[in-house]
């Protein structure tokens, strides 16, 4: 087996000395250089352009924050959308008094005048024009707020009945004093 064996060894060693002769350099070169020119450019396709638009998906952390910072935005707008509910709850509780039969129709008729008059462009034909949309919502300001008063007031005497008596007898002598001519 030796005398085998160095004859395989000798082989390698031989081939491993034995260099490899090039001859045509030229042709390879231009081989090469026709290959290469024959490769087509590269184009900028979609998948390049989602992969240029969406790589920080693969990158951890910024997922992981842009998925936070988008769970803190739900949560604040549940937040705001309840402070809105809590607050159309609240107005839809609250009590409005359309009125009682003392005087009050006279009030709603001129609010509705009023209205007619500020929708039409009419101007009022006495002494005291109003001239500006200014002076007329200061108008319609000052009534409405004489509505709520006299509401007010009226919720008062009502709750308290000494007072409704006073006002009733009142309100009769008045009534049966006649201005003598």
């Amino acid at each position: 087996m030796k005398p085998e064996n160095d004859k395989y060894y000798q082989v390698i060693n031989l081939l491993r000395k034995s260099k490899p002769v090039l001859e045509s350099t030229h042709n390879i070169e231009e081989n090469v250089m026709s290959k290469i020119s024959q490769v087509p450019h590269t184009r900028f396709f979609l998948s390049k352009s989602v992969d240029l638009l969406f790589g920080w998906v693969y990158v951890g952390w910024v997922r992981r924050s842009l998925i936070g910072a988008s769970v803190l935005l739900i949560i604040i707008f549940v937040y705001q959308q309840g402070i809105i509910l809590k607050q159309i709850d609240y107005l839809s509780r609250q009590t409005i008094i359309i009125g009682t039969e003392t005087g009050t129709k006279h009030t709603d008729e001129i609010d509705k005048m009023l209205l007619i008059y500020k929708i039409s462009g009419w101007r009022f034909h006495s002494q005291n024009k109003i001239n500006t949309e200014k002076e007329l919502n200061k108008l319609l300001e000052s009534v409405n707020e004489l509505k709520v008063k006299y509401e007010d007031l009226l919720n008062f005497i009502e709750d308290d009945p000494e007072l409704k008596r006073y006002i009733e007898n009142r309100l009769l002598e008045k009534n049966n004093i006649r201005i003598n001519l």
